[in-house]
């Protein structure tokens, strides 16, 4: 992984830990929380691992330990300790772990988090506790905006960025003009229909019709033939993993994709859908944080090739965003000299470092991390790749879709 403040330190190999909660071998010398001077940060990386959201928190737990892997086997004067503990996608739950990590495991970095409802409620929870906090995965404005929690970064892109990146690219690729939405009811479903359906609108778009089944919900019958009545040109929807997998075959039993001109899928992870359906995935417009042919560049090449080697499989978004996750803090750790909750903060606020996926820049006033490109464009079949992926990419601008900051950190 390298960086502007950082050697290149990207070597193969990692370990996998397993059980609802497991670390990293070979590890010794943590400090705990906010103990400073250290040689080892402590990470307790949550996330699904079981359950239908299990293909989210998997390869997030595999980025995790990969990046701790090259790092400690590489001449970094600093090691990563990995624990992993499951949310079950539950805010309850993730607290519950959050709190064990915290108080009985004594980690420093709480990272990690699929759910946007259990980043924010964990984000509450770190903030009593004076733990950083660091989301790689739930895209949820909240917890960089409205909380304003000095212990709350969050390294990849958030849904404000992902979703008006994906508006103004189905208005480049599709020549609809009707809309209908249906999304997942709970925070990140209602976020994310919010932002795409007045981009749509202010493109002189008409909403014709939306629905909010409950998140895990399953049977989808209802609101695909309702959507179908309305005879929209463009479907959105924000479900993600098991959800949307589900979805896509029970709306293909309807002729749903032969009805509708263009289905757009807003979750920001399409890749980890695209692979568990090969065949049977459908054409689309969608936005993707990482896909693994973008950007051309040695790092990402490096990167790709180290994943395929440890996990014969290629990387999808969600590991790749943990993965750079692990270097933003080490890249902390070196640019303030020390391990504790200050330290890291300090370190990471305004910190710029290379990942796979393309330059990122944290922004101290909110702590949100801004990326140099989206990626969004039409998904379909590719040559030589036994899953849907992008066959016409449009990479968006990041700093061209963010909002300006809503806190004063």
């Amino acid at each position: 992984m390298s960086s502007h403040r950082r050697r290149d330190v990207l070597k193969g190999a990692g370990v996998v830990g397993v059980g609802a909660m497991t670390s990293l071998a070979g590890c010794s010398g943590n400090q705990g929380n906010g103990g400073g001077g250290g040689d080892t940060i402590s990470v307790g990386h949550l996330a699904a691992l079981s359950g239908p959201f299990a293909t989210i928190g998997e390869p997030s737990r595999d980025g995790a330990d990969l990046a701790a892997k090259q790092i400690n086997e590489s001449d970094s004067d600093i090691e990563i300790e990995m624990t992993h503990a499951d949310t079950q996608s539950s805010p309850e739950t993730g607290v519950t772990r959050a709190r064990e990590l915290v108080q009985q495991e004594d980690i420093d970095v709480l990272m990690g988090f699929g759910s946007s409802s259990v980043a924010k409620a964990v984000s509450e929870f770190a903030n009593t506790q004076d733990t950083l906090m660091v989301a790689t995965i739930a895209q949820t404005p909240d917890i960089t905006t409205g909380d304003c929690n000095r212990v709350t970064f969050r390294t990849a892109s958030n849904l404000d960025q992902l979703t008006t990146a994906l508006a103004q690219t189905t208005n480049e690729l599709s020549d609809g003009t009707t809309v209908a939405g249906i999304l997942p009811d709970y925070t990140f479903g209602k976020q994310t229909w919010e932002v795409y359906r007045s981009a749509m609108e202010d493109s002189g778009a008409e909403i014709v019709n939306e629905t909010f089944p409950a998140f895990g919900k399953g049977d989808y019958q209802n609101e695909i033939q309702e959507t179908l009545n309305a005879e929209p040109d463009i479907v959105y929807t924000s479900m993600w993993a098991g959800d949307l997998i589900t979805f896509i075959q029970q709306a293909d039993g309807f002729d749903f994709f032969e009805q509708i001109p263009d289905f757009v899928a807003g979750s920001g992870a399409i890749t980890d859908v695209s692979i568990s359906m090969g065949a049977d995935m459908k054409e689309m417009i969608s936005v993707d944080r990482y896909f693994f042919q973008y950007p051309d560049t040695q790092l990402n090449k490096d990167f790709v090739q180290a994943w395929r080697d440890e996990y014969d499989e290629l990387p999808v978004n969600v590991g790749q965003e943990t993965y750079a996750g692990v270097y933003g803090v080490l890249e902390a750790a070196n640019e303030s000299g020390g391990t504790s909750t200050d330290d890291l903060v300090s370190g990471l606020e305004g910190l710029e470092w290379d990942a796979p996926e393309g330059t990122k820049k944290m922004r101290a006033a909110d702590h949100q991390v801004i990326d140099d490109s989206i990626w969004t464009g039409r998904v379909g079949p590719v040559d030589d790749l036994d899953f849907y992926g992008f066959t016409e990419m449009v990479p968006v601008d990041g700093q061209s879709v963010t909002p300006e900051p809503n806190c004063d950190l």
